[in-house]
């Protein structure tokens, strides 16, 4: 799992718990908890109490700006590394909402306010408990429809909003339901996600098909890729998943990040953009309903000579 303490660098992820290929078993996983030094209007030097969350809520529903992005801030702090006995209390505890609230911040203009919802969505998404609660309970459309949005609009936070997204998609009960994710105005009749651009699986393809042929390691429109790629690994083990997957470009995809990768697969750590896309292939292969697409993509001469240097992947 990803989780996030305050330093510029997505390196060093203090991931927690995993197994089969989580997050959690690498080192390279590990983003820390806060990317930059937000800029909100000064706060109290009090640390924050659990006991102030209804006050900070009301705050962020109710406020805009800097006011609002002061009392986000508040919460993150509440779920930090510091704090991580407050994260199943937060949002399993049934005393508070703080999943609307954080999922509204989103949805702002404000850079300052909408980077610290993720971050602390991202806090949120690691205990097993919450994952439940977050992509199946009554706030997971908004919760997964916030972040979708942050990666459709390519804001700066969209590779926090991929990680959060493949940190609830550990959860193997969710990933069919999460890639079901298809929303549509109020009083909408209901549209399959295949027909829907502003679904799910639609916007992951549009990252993945937008991106440079050869992205700048480290940068943002890298990051968003190599996690999206993570996130569709986990969502891949479902034959129905796999079944949509293979109707989109994202087979081509994710056989064109190796194809076109100047390194070795000795080189390869885990949780790479590399690593990541070979696994969606693995998962992917499994099913007939994607392997033809696979294929049709020329996934198997992009793998031969991998097999041929008899590396450990």
């Amino acid at each position: 799992m990803v989780s996030f303490r305050k330093k510029k660098s997505s390196k060093n992820v203090d991931t927690t718990t995993g197994k089969d290929g989580d997050a959690a078993n690498s080192p390279d996983a590990k983003v820390e908890e806060t990317q930059t030094e937000p800029k909100p209007a000064p706060v109290p030097s009090k640390p924050p109490q659990m006991e102030d969350i209804p006050d900070l809520l009301e705050t962020m529903m109710t406020e805009k700006g800097e006011k609002s992005a002061a009392a986000t801030k508040r919460i993150y702090e509440l779920c930090d590394v510091g704090h991580k006995q407050n994260r199943v209390p937060m949002v399993c505890s049934g005393k508070y909402d703080v999943l609307t609230p954080l999922a509204q911040c989103l949805t702002q203009e404000s850079g300052d306010g909408r980077h610290l919802a993720c971050l602390a969505l991202n806090n949120l998404s690691i205990p097993t408990e919450n994952k439940r609660v977050m992509a199946l309970g009554p706030s997971s459309s908004a919760v997964i429809g916030g972040l979708c949005k942050v990666i459709a609009e390519d804001k700066q936070e969209s590779y926090l909003c991929c990680i959060c997204l493949m940190n609830l998609s550990f959860l193997e009960a969710s990933i069919t339901t999460m890639l079901q994710h298809s929303p549509v105005a109020e009083g909408s009749d209901p549209v399959a996600p295949l027909d829907n651009p502003e679904s799910l699986i639609r916007i992951l393809e549009k990252l993945l098909n937008n991106a440079p042929a050869v992205p700048k390691s480290g940068s943002g429109k890298s990051e968003g890729v190599r996690w999206a790629c993570g996130l569709i690994k986990n969502l891949a083990k479902s034959e129905e998943n796999a079944a949509l997957f293979g109707k989109t470009d994202i087979p081509k995809c994710v056989v064109d990040n190796i194809r076109n990768t100047t390194a070795p697969p000795s080189r390869w750590t885990s949780n790479s953009l590399e690593d990541f896309s070979l696994f969606v292939i693995l998962n992917l292969a499994q099913w007939p309903v994607s392997r033809d697409a696979l294929i049709a993509a020329g996934a198997i001469d992009v793998i031969k000579p991998i097999m041929a240097e008899g590396d450990l992947q």
